[in-house]
């Protein structure tokens, strides 16, 4: 299985997570389940920063050898094995199955990949820390974007002129709010690592209202390149700001 990602490319970790509050409306008690944002690490970037802190050891080789256990583990799962991962956890199968009785098991099964942790990976998650604590809110929208440069409409921006977004709840509070364009990932996600983020800034922002957002296109983006559009905030009113932040996120849109 040949790998052609770029060994080049470091990735480090970081202790600290953020955490989106989602409403949870099947429980009419005003509560919020939690979901942690993904910051997802490549396998290249594991090789690269193994290979940082081992000079002595070919990085290439250390992609060789982890091709070949990963070669080994999924011919174990093929036998219909439970793995255990380098005392990280076990990868096992399980099926999707309602049955009363045994001819309802099809000889086809909707099998599924599970994971069982140790007590040795769970102990590595005890130090980490919420860096951030994020409410989304459905009242709080971004509807429509508009190039006033070329009155193009949610598709494009050009980089360096004015911008428009319109919506709800928009307003932005103290220093803590912010426009961000946050790149996307060869998934079309976006990207977790906000230190990739480009905030626009204070100055460049001419119109702040609850309906609509007037700025200029940061510069420093990437022509050719598509990203999403974050707005967050933390307004209540004109004396006074949230405790939590409010996020809301656009559609992928193209810098030109």
């Amino acid at each position: 299985m040949a790998i052609h990602e770029n060994l080049s490319t470091l990735e480090n970790a970081n202790s600290l997570i953020s955490v989106k509050l989602h409403q949870n409306h099947l429980k009419k008690d005003g509560t919020y389940y939690v979901r942690v944002d993904r910051h997802n690490v490549k396998f290249n970037n594991i090789i690269s920063e193994l290979a940082e802190e081992n000079k002595a050891i070919d990085p290439h080789l250390l992609q060789y050898a982890a091709i070949l256990i990963q070669k080994k583990i999924l011919k174990l799962i093929q036998q219909g094995k439970a793995v255990n991962l380098l005392d990280i956890g076990t990868i096992y199968i399980g099926m999707k199955c309602s049955a009363k009785a045994k001819k309802d098991v099809q000889e086809k099964g909707d099998f599924l990949i599970k994971f069982s942790p140790t007590q040795f990976t769970l102990d590595a998650i005890s130090s980490l820390d919420v860096g951030n604590v994020i409410f989304a809110d459905p009242n709080f929208t971004i509807t429509d974007i508009v190039d006033l440069y070329t009155k193009e409409e949610n598709q494009t921006l050009t980089m360096g002129k004015p911008a428009k977004i319109t919506g709800t709840k928009l307003k932005l509070g103290d220093d803590k709010s912010g426009i961000f364009f946050a790149p996307l990932t060869s998934d079309s996600e976006i990207n977790s690592d906000e230190s990739t983020w480009i905030k626009v800034t204070q100055e460049n922002i001419f119109r702040n209202k609850p309906s609509e957002l007037n700025f200029f296109v940061p510069e420093t983006l990437e022509s050719g390149k598509s990203y999403s559009i974050v707005v967050r905030t933390n307004y209540l009113s004109t004396t006074r700001t949230r405790k939590e932040i409010l996020e809301t996120e656009s559609n992928p849109v193209k810098i030109i």
